[in-house]
């Protein structure tokens, strides 16, 4: 019997501890990364400035971490748009500075600068007769605790 309850603890101390987001929390700090839902199926992924407030923000139809092969799940132009309302409202966002479009093939990217943020749309322009065209949007702050972001490098 004593051998079998020694086993028993043996093999316990052997299995994996499962890793709760609070116990990662205590051995490792707050993240710097998060993802959210949003909606049923839109998911955003929040990168944390030094501050803790959100720097960088995108969207996109929520997926496994780890998955076989990129499959393009689009998302309604309309639920979009009132996610990045919800994130940044239109007041907030500061007098518009620049806006560029980018197109090649079916891809199809606009980025709007305003004062304070950067908002980034990619969509599919091949699918014009679906409601579900849209496959990403960031939105990206300008703020002195959020690193530089790469649409900042483009125009200089």
């Amino acid at each position: 019997m004593r051998i079998l309850a020694t086993c028993l603890l043996v093999v316990s101390f052997g299995l994996p501890l499962a890793q709760t987001s609070q116990t990662l929390r205590d051995r490792y700090g707050e993240p710097d990364i998060e993802r959210f839902t949003a909606a049923h199926d839109i998911g955003l992924t929040v990168q944390f400035g030094s501050d803790g407030v959100a720097c960088q923000i995108v969207i996109e139809r929520k997926q496994p971490l780890l998955h076989s092969e990129q499959v393009l799940n689009y998302m309604e132009p309309e639920a979009v748009s009132e996610i990045i309302d919800e994130l940044m409202a239109p007041a907030s966002r500061g007098r518009s500075i620049n806006s560029i479009v980018e197109s090649m093939g079916c891809a199809k990217g606009r980025i709007e600068e305003y004062e304070n943020v950067w908002i980034a749309r990619h969509s599919d322009v091949c699918v014009p007769l679906m409601r579900e065209r849209e496959s990403t949007a960031t939105v990206v702050f300008k703020r002195q605790s959020c690193p530089l972001s790469p649409y900042a490098r483009m125009r200089n």
